[in-house]
């Protein structure tokens, strides 16, 4: 299968308020009102851990529909570790960006326990946005337009 490439848009709405669109959806991305925003979405950090556990999520439920394994609810919860002093300058060998991320897995199912821990290890390992995060995707260089 061919290489497929993924496009989102961010406009500014006001502020730290932010438009994501993406295949015609659209939702807000904001900074709570002690950081200057309105509150009106999740911050980028937090998009970022609801992503990898979103992924991790569907990517499970994915697999085990293949392999016909019955998963009646699941849940995954995401926390990551980050000091901000190197964001904001108060200490500028601080690296910025999450030092540490863990997720927990809820699985509700009539299959055994071990049979549902090789499914979720096997989802870890195929999770697109779990391997970005392990395997450090190349960025390339700013592009920038004045309009």
């Amino acid at each position: 299968m061919p290489m497929k490439t993924h496009k989102v848009t961010i406009q500014q709405k006001n502020a730290v308020c932010m438009e994501f669109e993406a295949r015609g959806l659209k939702t807000l991305v904001d900074e709570p009102l002690t950081s200057g925003g309105t509150n009106l979405g999740h911050t980028p950090v937090e998009l970022l851990l609801g992503s990898l556990g979103s992924c991790l999520a569907i990517t499970t439920f994915i697999f085990a529909s293949m392999q016909g394994i019955p998963i009646t609810d699941i849940r995954v919860e995401v926390e990551g570790d980050m000091n901000n002093d190197g964001l904001t300058g108060v200490d500028p060998s601080m690296p910025t960006g999450f030092q540490s991320i863990r997720y927990h897995f809820f699985v509700k199912s009539s299959a055994p326990e071990e049979r549902i821990r090789q499914l979720v290890e096997f989802a870890e390992a195929k999770c697109p946005v779990g391997s970005t995060i392990r395997n450090s995707a190349a960025m390339s260089e700013v592009k920038l337009t004045m309009v």
